[in-house]
């Protein structure tokens, strides 16, 4: 390839010049190493098109390597490990297929969505997602795959979450409470019996392990919280939501608001509420029937106006030591659902079952 400069358009004598420069990724600078052709005639510095040197490309790759996020490779030599097509791929993971075409091609993958392809990256869960599929696959090619991976079972798929995306430690982002996800997926099927949006669901657990926190000092779920556009979220919603879907625990639906597109869950199973403490279950119930009125829109204004969501600001977590400051009220009169262990155990499958 004949390379010439931008300047004079001098075409012979370039010296390479290694330079660490700082590119900034996602609002973050990240540092590379990038190789500039100097004109041997007027002196001038610029880069080549190209791609086995690309800055853009080192940055990315820089970037990976840091938040330990999958390489192009390794998310093309699993879904081919599986001889699936990328729209296949795609389908199953709930994502378009110029999503994976791009991530595969070396663009830079949203947290979220490496997340969901690490996870069906664990046998057991992607057996369960392929299981749960419908439309995606032939019966031929799906059964091959569950044979395929049979012997390949890793651990539970909750326990591989809360290895894997939840903190070690206890503190006052987690309301001094290990993330649970038995309690978090209860509490969910507890707030969705009767269907809710995802944006108001958010909103539900966060006053939910915050309010239990005023009175306790110790949250319910153990889930952390961040301040995003719409209120207050659980750090990892984009992650548990589609989990419990692919488990037949939840069923989605898409709701158009004039233009605007929102995804409706409901409960496909019972919550367990042995698994609750008295305490707990009174927080859970109080908050329900708090806001059994209050549209997504309607929460979503009331969580603003929380100290611990206008102090903080996008994407920063929110510290449970804001309990105190709390604007929903204690509620009297709240009955509690009743437990009966019988019933739970014969009508409802356990989240640990998977």
């Amino acid at each position: 390839m004949k390379i010439y400069c931008p300047v004079c358009n001098y075409e012979d004598g370039f010296e390479i010049i290694e330079k660490n420069t700082t590119i900034v990724v996602r609002g973050e600078p990240t540092k590379v190493n990038i190789s500039y052709h100097k004109c041997g005639k007027c002196g001038e510095e610029f880069l080549v098109n190209d791609l086995d040197d690309d800055p853009l490309a080192k940055a990315f790759a820089a970037y990976r390597e840091k938040h330990k996020l999958l390489k192009p490779n390794e998310i093309r030599q699993f879904r081919e490990g599986y001889s699936l097509t990328q729209a296949e791929f795609a389908k199953l993971l709930g994502l378009g297929v110029a999503t994976i075409s791009r991530y595969e091609s070396g663009k830079l993958q949203e947290e979220s969505h490496d997340t969901l392809i690490k996870l069906a990256m664990d046998s057991e869960c992607f057996r369960n997602i392929v299981s749960n599929s419908e439309g995606v696959l032939n019966e031929k090619k799906k059964q091959r795959i569950l044979e395929q991976d049979s012997d390949q079972i890793a651990d539970n798929f909750k326990r591989f979450i809360t290895i894997n995306f939840e903190s070690k430690e206890v503190d006052e982002f987690n309301g001094f409470r290990l993330f649970d996800f038995g309690k978090f997926s209860n509490a969910t099927l507890f707030f969705c019996k009767e269907g809710v949006v995802k944006t108001k669901l958010n909103k539900l657990m966060f006053y939910a392990d915050f309010l239990h926190f005023k009175d306790y000092v110790l949250s319910i779920t153990g889930a952390k919280y961040a301040h995003v556009p719409f209120g207050p979220a659980p750090t990892n919603y984009d992650l548990y939501f589609p989990l419990m879907i692919r488990q037949g625990l939840l069923a989605v639906e898409e709701i158009d608001y004039g233009g605007y597109l929102g995804e409706k869950y409901t409960s496909l199973i019972n919550p367990d509420l042995n698994i609750f403490s008295e305490g707990e279950l009174r927080v859970l119930s109080i908050v329900k029937e708090f806001f059994r009125g209050y549209k997504a829109n309607e929460i979503s204004e009331y969580s603003h106006v929380e100290k611990g969501y206008q102090e903080t600001s996008n994407g920063k977590m929110i510290s449970y030591r804001y309990a105190d400051d709390m604007k929903i009220p204690v509620i009297t009169g709240i009955k509690l659902p009743k437990i009966d262990a019988s019933s739970v155990e014969s009508k409802t499958r356990s989240i640990d079952d998977g």
